[in-house]
């Protein structure tokens, strides 16, 4: 597919009455199944928020996989020498944002500053250009909250912050979690009223970063106390949720995270798999294991199907990167496979109308002193596919 293709004119949602959008059957339950004042309100804040990005009935629409395949984009250019991941795509006012983080050559004195990151734009109808160069961007996951702004997962300085679409400044909102530096924030998902979910692994902290200063975690594969789940208020209060109290599986690298359709659940993924959480009043419980393999972002579409990035053994090679896409029961209904990559990292809905899969991969082109074998061949450079779908999905 040529770049050019993708994109012709700028998503604009349709606007809905608040009546029409709340008793439509976007929410778990319809206007006169609603007992309680609370929740029928809740449940009427998220219904507005999801029409943002979603039309009427389209949470109505089946899923149709069988002839849907990932293309992989060509002349997606890369900012780093050897490793370069794409991470955190976000989707907004015509353009594809993401982070492309690496490690830039060792300095006159030997040393090598790991894990820095560029935020790219790709907007309609050109190339990939540098948005926000490494000294300022260093960000993973990418956001955006109810009024269209653009929220960071930041592991630069450890911080989830606001960067402005204009000026480019960025406003730090949290920083620290019991006077320590946050790890490496990750990921991150946003509520109907700006309230964040983030993951917090001790993996992609920058070299130049003194161990003692952070939350920690143990070594890898540790479930050691100080890699969290955390939930910051839209006044800016932050707290540690449940999360890895009730699995502590998901100490071992925390890492995507997502809201179900109607918010009422809470998705975490991480090394040693995939869980659910019922949400309520922002505290979780009820934890239900989904997928027992390495999880990294998640995306999710306007029928409340979840896309997970992940690893499976397939006939092609034992480590296939795969997305599986489960439905708001969490019952498995298909994958897709992306090709040549090292590790799948991430999806995000954008184009047009809102229905292009964009999907984001990392490669180390070396495994020791040989090259990376993906499968029967040398793994592709770090990369973005993409797929046209039958429904919308959320930019994030």
């Amino acid at each position: 597919m040529e770049i050019y293709t993708l994109f012709t004119i700028k998503f604009k949602p349709t606007k809905f009455s608040p009546m029409a959008v709340v008793c439509c059957s976007m929410v778990v339950a319809s206007c006169s199944e609603i007992a309680a004042p609370g929740l029928a309100n809740e449940l009427r804040s998220i219904a507005q928020a999801n029409a943002q990005y979603c039309s009427s009935g389209s949470e109505n629409i089946a899923l149709e996989l069988a002839s849907t395949r990932l293309e992989r984009e060509q002349n997606i250019p890369l900012m780093y020498q050897g490793y370069n991941n794409i991470e955190g795509p976000v989707w907004h006012d015509g353009a594809l944002y993401y982070s492309n983080m690496g490690t830039h050559q060792a300095d006159e004195n030997g040393f090598q500053l790991t894990n820095q990151t560029t935020i790219w734009r790709w907007a309609e109808g050109q190339a990939p250009q540098v948005w926000l160069n490494d000294e300022v961007a260093g960000s993973n996951g990418l956001a955006l909250n109810s009024k269209g702004n653009l929220v960071a997962a930041r592991q630069l300085d450890g911080s989830i912050s606001y960067i402005d679409w204009v000026s480019q400044d960025i406003t730090p909102i949290v920083t620290a979690y019991n006077n320590k530096r946050f790890n490496a924030p990750n990921d991150l998902t946003i509520g109907h009223d700006d309230t964040i979910y983030f993951t917090d692994p001790n993996w992609n902290t920058p070299s130049n970063i003194n161990s003692e200063t952070i939350q920690g975690g143990g070594q890898p594969g540790s479930i050691e106390p100080g890699q969290r789940i955390y939930r910051v208020t839209s006044e800016g209060a932050v707290n540690a949720t449940a999360v890895t109290e009730l699995v502590p599986a998901l100490r071992d690298k925390p890492n995507g995270i997502i809201l179900s359709l109607d918010q009422q659940q809470l998705i975490v993924g991480g090394m040693r798999g995939l869980w659910a959480f019922d949400l309520t009043a922002g505290e979780v419980s009820n934890p239900k294991k989904i997928l027992d393999t390495p999880i990294d972002g998640m995306g999710k579409d306007c029928s409340g199907n979840i896309y997970v990035t992940t690893t499976r053994e397939l006939a092609s090679r034992s480590d296939s990167q795969v997305i599986v896409i489960i439905d708001k029961g969490h019952t498995e209904v298909g994958q897709l496979t992306v090709e040549g990559i090292h590790i799948v990292t991430n999806v995000a809905f954008g184009g047009e109308d809102g229905k292009t899969l964009f999907v984001t991969g990392l490669t180390d082109p070396m495994d020791g002193s040989s090259t990376r074998q993906c499968g029967a061949a040398s793994c592709l450079a770090a990369g973005i596919y993409t797929a046209r779908m039958n429904v919308q999905g959320f930019p994030f």
